[in-house]
């Protein structure tokens, strides 16, 4: 976390001296969700400039299809705002806005989001469609949580647009809230295969490392319990479990992945 905390620093540092230096920078005026950035497009090339979120907090996985981008060498030092151009998954490996100290890094990852595709209050056509949605997008721009060997994703789920009737639309509000409230962990070692995280994964994740394997079993690390978390299960106590540990914006979950995973990615990322 420092390290991210640092690099943020450093490049806000970078913007503040690009700023004093050009008096396009300066003469441009941010507004609303637009901050200081850069983006990495999908043939790796990055370009500093202004960053647009477009997702909200009541519609956080707008930022996972799609932002807003305007180059700093495209600043017209004539103009105080300009437009934006759009940009989705087909154009960009990675974006980033910096707000203060403070870095939202959010990465291209590849994965079916199959839990929220099969699982709906009921049917409708909400529910029809919250379920097509979610098992037809595979390509998101998953925020950054935890960047190293091991890295750490939030994604959220996809709400239904459309209810028709007023149980179906008050269904749709109940899975909307839903999903603004429990985004899924998703963990990738290296290049590996992006999965979606579970505690009983981790042990297998950091097996690589003396250090931490040995901490973790010794229940050094405050958010995991051995006796608990490597407690038999049956198949529906498993489920149960893992619905417990990503509730509340990844729960115990991203608590987990923040503590361990931070001590292996700094001791341990060869």
């Amino acid at each position: 976390m420092k390290k991210i905390l640092l690099s943020a620093a450093f490049i806000a540092m970078a913007f503040s001296l690009f700023a004093q230096e050009d008096d396009k920078n300066e003469e441009y005026e941010l507004r609303g969700n637009e901050k200081y950035g850069y983006i990495i497009t999908e043939k790796g090339d990055k370009i500093e400039g202004i960053v647009k979120l477009m997702g909200t907090a009541e519609t956080p996985w707008v930022n996972q299809k799609k932002v807003k981008f305007l180059a700093k060498t495209e600043i017209d030092p004539a103009k105080n705002r300009q437009k934006l151009k759009k940009m989705d998954t087909d154009d960009l490996k990675e974006f980033v806005a910096i707000d203060g100290d403070k870095e939202r890094h959010f990465r291209l990852v590849k994965w079916a989001n199959t839990r929220e595709g099969v699982t709906s209050e009921g049917g409708g056509l909400g529910g029809t469609l919250k379920k097509a949605k979610n098992l037809s997008t595979t390509r998101h721009m998953a925020e950054v949580m935890i960047d190293g060997r091991i890295s750490v994703f939030r994604l959220y789920g996809y709400p239904a647009t459309v209810a028709v009737g007023k149980g179906d639309v008050e269904k749709m509000e109940r899975e909307t809230k839903e999903l603004q409230e429990n985004p899924t962990v998703l963990v990738q070692k290296e290049d590996g295969k992006v999965e979606a995280f579970q505690a009983e994964d981790i042990k297998e994740l950091v097996k690589d490392c003396d250090m931490v394997k040995e901490k973790l079993e010794a229940g050094k690390y405050a958010s995991y319990d051995p006796a608990k978390q490597e407690k038999k299960r049956s198949g529906m106590g498993k489920m149960i479990k893992n619905e417990v540990d990503r509730a509340g914006m990844g729960g115990t979950l991203l608590t987990m992945a923040e503590e361990v995973f931070s001590d292996y990615n700094a001791n341990c990322n060869k």
